[in-house]
């Protein structure tokens, strides 16, 4: 008798062949190698030589870099069992298509693949600036019990401090710890102490609400944002509906509005995608409008003169085709430029089906030759392709295009070219072992 699973199994069979075909053409459509870059058309050669005309090459900054990986008894890198199967098509169509953006092929080498690749297109970037890696906590309940079956993905922070030890000149580690996992803010004093000074948030996907009402876990948080606070530690945290993990019940918790206790009490805090996508839902009416864009939060707080200090902002996936809405608001923001930051989050740049450049012409954000230029970047370089994209991106009515400074390194951000040292990590590697089997 054939089983129910298996029976689901063969009724999808055709549907999640199609889509597994059809993976590389949404997922990275690229039919050339980062080295190919020397026999590029000089048009286009031109293009990045102008993109690269107003900065310091080598101060360039990226501080949304994604690390995944298959490996749970080896690194430690998780992903959801449904993003795995058959079964569960959205989840596994999704999975297909960032492993072919991200050139993997084998589920039993992904962490290789995943690095070699990127290694591989920094490696032939006509530039060297520093990318910053991100690690990614589980999901915990309120209780700091862990839930796998509502994590998408885990990236462990050893396994970012490895690949940082391995290419120093290359990486500086973005470590993601749970705020309320029990151990919290010991193990947060320890990479403190270690020189870590960069922690990343997802709280759609990770169920983290930055500024709880209980009583006793809003004390948690403060006593968590006092040590980032005491110590210099910026916090990297995504704003807006998220998109590319399981997150839909938690969706509210992007609300930009929610950082303003890290903020108020002196955190330095970086909104990533600048809330670009979703708007105040109605379980929200308390702290903001029902239909109000996450966005306008966001630009709104920016411009506080108590937040000009420490409230950031990256402009990572600005150039997706659901985000695009964005782009004319944040050129056109001048009074918040100082404070934005470059992102790529890599590997989104190289899913094709997500930057749709035909979409930015239609928008009037780039020209078609601009287009063409910049598709045959892609087909080589997608991390490069990100770059000068970026830096031809135009308003849609003023043709006002970003500063070159948000794609350098901010002053007002912690150097991240060593935030972490072998010698620290075995000084505290015994502390740590006894906090956390990461």
């Amino acid at each position: 008798m054939i089983s129910r699973n298996n029976l689901y199994f063969l009724v999808l069979l055709p549907f999640n062949l199609f889509f597994l075909t059809a993976c590389d053409q949404f997922g990275g459509a690229f039919e050339k190698h980062p080295e190919d870059i020397k026999t590029i058309s000089t048009q286009a050669s031109k293009l990045i030589q102008h993109s690269l005309s107003d900065i310091q090459p080598h101060l360039l900054h990226d501080y949304h870099t994604h690390i995944v990986g298959l490996n749970p008894e080896g690194s430690g890198t998780f992903v959801n069992e449904s993003w795995q199967s058959f079964l569960d098509p959205p989840g596994f169509v999704k999975f297909e298509v960032y492993k072919s953006a991200s050139a993997v092929n084998d589920n039993n080498d992904i962490d290789q693949q995943f690095l070699k690749r990127l290694n591989e297109l920094i490696k032939h970037l006509p530039y060297k600036g520093k990318f910053g890696i991100l690690a990614f906590d589980y999901f915990h309940d309120e209780q700091g019990i862990i839930h796998k079956d509502l994590t998408t993905f885990h990236v462990p922070n050893n396994y970012v401090l490895n690949i940082v030890e391995q290419f120093p000149d290359r990486y500086f580690p973005i470590l993601s710890i749970h705020p309320y996992r029990k151990d919290a803010i010991a193990l947060l004093q320890q990479y403190a102490n270690q020189g870590v000074r960069y922690i990343k948030w997802l709280p759609n996907a990770m169920g983290i609400n930055p500024s709880p009402e209980k009583p006793a876990l809003r004390q948690h948080l403060i006593d968590y944002y006092r040590v980032m606070k005491d110590n210099g530690m910026v916090l990297i945290t995504h704003t807006g509906d998220e998109k590319a993990t399981e997150a839909e019940e938690f969706q509210h918790l992007g609300n930009p509005i929610y950082l303003r206790l890290p903020l108020d009490m002196g955190v330095k805090v970086v909104m990533a995608h600048i809330g670009s996508l979703g708007v105040c839902k109605p379980e929200e009416h308390a702290v903001c409008s029902e239909g109000t864009p996450y966005i306008d939060i966001a630009i709104k707080m920016m411009q506080e003169e108590q937040y000009k200090d420490n409230l950031f902002a990256d402009i990572s996936a600005l150039t997706q085709f659901n985000r695009l809405h964005a782009l004319d608001a944040v050129i056109e923001t001048t009074s918040i430029h100082e404070n934005l930051i470059n992102g790529s989050d890599y590997p989104l740049p190289a899913v094709n089906f997500v930057i749709q450049t035909r979409a930015l012409v239609k928008s009037g954000h780039i020209t078609e030759q601009e287009r063409e230029l910049i598709n045959e970047i892609y087909d080589i370089n997608p991390l490069l392709f990100d770059y000068v994209l970026k830096r031809i991106i135009k308003h849609s009515k003023t043709g006002k295009k970003l500063p070159a400074s948000i794609f350098l390194k901010n002053e007002k951000l912690p150097d991240g070219q060593n935030t972490h040292s072998k010698k620290n990590r075995q000084l505290h590697k015994r502390q740590l072992a006894v906090l956390y089997l990461d």
